[in-house]
């Protein structure tokens, strides 16, 4: 047997150790394990050595659940002194980048940290060097592309059996932007396939400011947002019902609704009207929920080289995800024009707060 790889989750909250009960209840299986904690204790690979939390009742309950007894208070005091090989981080946004940038400076080389990245554009320039180096493996909590249904779906639309995909919709209801948007963000770049960015557009509502314009406090809610990539692709989130991911081909759209409970065709039927069908979802196509990303974060730290390009596009499209998420308030901001991602205003900081916690 492999010897095992320790892990690290700092964060022991709802993402960190707990998954809430409603997700266990609700959700698609393909959620599940959800907590970094439980996707950690599910690899073979992997062994849970140490956690951090700065609320010593929430670390407490933590340890006691997952029979840890290396337990730490302080963040760096755990990546200085653990060094763990992966590393789960399920923080709040502030300080996050810091965070990521001292575990791979303390020797860390997978790291696993819950979405948005970072509160700022001059934050993420740093976070831009921090992961470009070859030996660092970096996945984030957007992990919907990681699910078989939604890799089942982009293969179907680019099958070439439906024509050319034209664009992408992503449904979240009426949602804020850091908190609930960098899933919807990284879905279109999923499904864009490394496709280059082109321009961003967005209109958004509950903008709060302090002090200067360019720094929000409040949580933005997305009213509208595109996303446009050089071969004349676009991609769109909606206020629309429901948890949808819709690859809109020439001939056909598949879908992938309610948050991949389900995946449907519409296409041509019997009738001059197309007709909706629903698809059997191919089971066991990939590792559910946080396993997915945690898999190939271990496949990467063994030399897998598949494992290592996919991550490379990973990597790259995280990048892409936050700077899109800057670009959209900038765009609201400059009257919703387009926004080129490599001509972001390195004064933009988005606080994300809602009702007094943050993001």
């Amino acid at each position: 047997m492999e010897q095992q790889l320790n892990a690290a989750v700092i964060g022991c909250g709802r993402m960190g150790a707990f998954t809430s009960e409603s997700v266990i209840r609700h959700a698609p299986r393909c959620w599940l394990p959800l907590s970094h904690a439980e996707a950690i204790c599910s690899h073979p690979r992997l062994r849970l050595a140490a956690l951090c939390d700065t609320d010593a009742a929430m670390l407490q309950r933590a340890g006691d659940k997952y029979q840890v007894a290396r337990r730490y208070e302080d963040p760096r005091a755990l990546l200085d002194a653990e060094r763990p090989a992966l590393l789960g981080l399920a923080t709040r946004t502030l300080g996050r980048a810091e965070l990521i940038q001292h575990a791979i400076a303390s020797g860390t080389r997978a790291i696993h940290a819950e979405k948005p990245l970072c509160n700022s554009v001059t934050e993420l320039q740093g976070l831009r060097e921090a992961l470009r180096r070859d030996d660092v493996f970096v996945t984030w909590g957007a992990i919907r592309r990681f699910f078989g249904v939604y890799r089942q779906a982009l293969a179907l639309a680019e099958s070439g059996r439906y024509g050319a995909l034209r664009e992408i919709r992503v449904n979240f209801g009426s949602a804020p932007l850091f908190w609930t948007h960098p899933h919807s963000i990284d879905l279109l770049l999923f499904g864009a396939a490394g496709r280059r960015v082109a321009g961003v557009q967005a209109r958004l509502a509950d903008v709060t400011t302090e002090g200067r314009p360019t720094a929000v406090d409040s949580d933005p809610r997305i009213v509208s947002a595109s996303v446009y990539f050089d071969d004349g692709l676009a991609g769109h989130i909606t206020q629309a019902l429901g948890a949808d991911f819709v690859l809109s081909c020439a001939d056909a759209e598949i879908s992938v609704r309610a948050d991949g409970a389900r995946l449907e065709m519409y296409a041509a039927g019997e009738t001059v009207y197309p007709a909706t069908s629903e698809l059997a979802v191919e089971d066991g196509r990939a590792p559910g929920g946080t396993l997915g990303p945690v898999s190939q974060l271990v496949a990467c730290l063994d030399g897998d080289a598949d494992a290592i390009a996919a991550n490379a596009a990973v990597k790259r499209d995280i990048l892409n995800a936050q700077s899109i998420a800057f670009a959209m308030l900038q765009s609201h901001l400059e009257g919703s024009r387009v926004v080129e991602v490599s001509a972001l205003d390195p004064a933009i900081v988005i606080m994300a707060r809602t009702g007094g916690r943050y993001a």
